[in-house]
């Protein structure tokens, strides 16, 4: 027998929490987000909230992480299957804009040519592009990389847009990478992704290489925008909290390029005006807003 723990949380703190309970000895962790469509017999989640189910093997080692997150919840005894591999039909390829797709390293997603894929490993729990937040970033990358994009062979085997002239990304709180690495697929020019956290960063540079990319192809910085020595980038993004989006305002806002694009998610709908406010007065204008699943996309640009 294994035993599983369940638990619930906010949208926002599902990846965090999945995150801690892998730290603890979790052999896999499913996520049930909101809005997301559950199995017949599965309990209905609470409204703006998710569930995170990890799977131990033994009830000690899930009890002793349930009190070591201050939880109260009880580990629950499951049939016995090998969740080492289970837990993986929980992920599948997921197509996040019009020409890409993010997948796990055991699937191929159905791509078409012209179609970029980036590889994720779930177990990394830092951002697997399922997230609205995370998806909704990575479609107006690949909307507005398109935009400059002329198609011819890719570098690493794949038919997908190059850019002449190439436009430059910067990925803002990267966690798993992804973002940086659909631009890099994508045909983007100079590419770098920033973290405050080594752990994160580790991860993000263990997925350029699961994908094949080079080590130099992108800069991984842990540091703040601002402590960047580069020139100032056509197209930033940053899908991290409001506070933190706020905070950085002004370090942000130095980093895009005049005519460039800033992106920014991470944002409840009713944080969408507050956002645009803080890059408003740093002298970019709102071109823009998208919502899904209860949360926010909210764009800008630099005249």
């Amino acid at each position: 027998m294994s035993w599983a723990l369940v638990l619930t949380a906010p949208a926002g703190e599902l990846e965090v929490l999945a995150a801690r309970l892998f730290e603890h000895g979790a052999l896999g962790v499913e996520l049930q987000e909101p809005e997301q469509q559950l199995m017949p017999g599965t309990p209905p989640l609470p409204p703006g909230a998710g569930r995170c189910i990890a799977h131990f093997t033994g009830r000690e080692a899930a009890a002793d992480s349930a009190r070591d997150l201050g939880r109260a919840e009880v580990p629950l005894e499951v049939a016995e299957e090998d969740w080492s591999v289970a837990w993986r039909k929980h992920h599948r390829p997921l197509r996040v804009g019009p020409r890409s797709w993010v997948q796990p390293p055991w699937e191929d997603a159905p791509t078409a040519p012209g179609e970029a894929r980036v590889l994720i490993d779930p177990g990394m729990a830092f951002g697997t592009g399922s997230h609205p937040t995370t998806a909704l970033c990575l479609e107006r990358v690949d909307e507005l990389l398109a935009e400059f994009c002329q198609r011819g062979p890719g570098p690493l085997g794949d038919t997908i847009p190059m850019v002449s002239p190439p436009i430059d990304v910067l990925d803002v709180g990267t966690g798993s990478g992804v973002i940086a690495l659909l631009a890099v697929k994508l045909g983007a020019g100079r590419v770098c992704g920033t973290e405050n956290d080594p752990v994160a960063l580790e991860a993000a540079r263990r997925g350029a290489e699961l994908n094949g990319i080079a080590p130099d192809r992108i800069s991984w910085a842990l540091a703040d925008p601002d402590e960047l020595p580069a020139a100032p980038y056509g197209l930033v993004v940053a899908n991290i909290l409001l506070n933190t989006l706020v905070e950085l305002a002004p370090a942000i806002a130095r980093k895009v390029a005049r005519g460039g694009r800033l992106v920014l998610s991470g944002l409840l709908p009713p944080q969408a005006a507050e956002a645009e406010a803080a890059y408003a007065a740093q002298e970019l204008v709102p071109a823009g807003r998208t919502e899904r699943d209860g949360w926010v996309r909210v764009e800008l640009v630099r005249g």
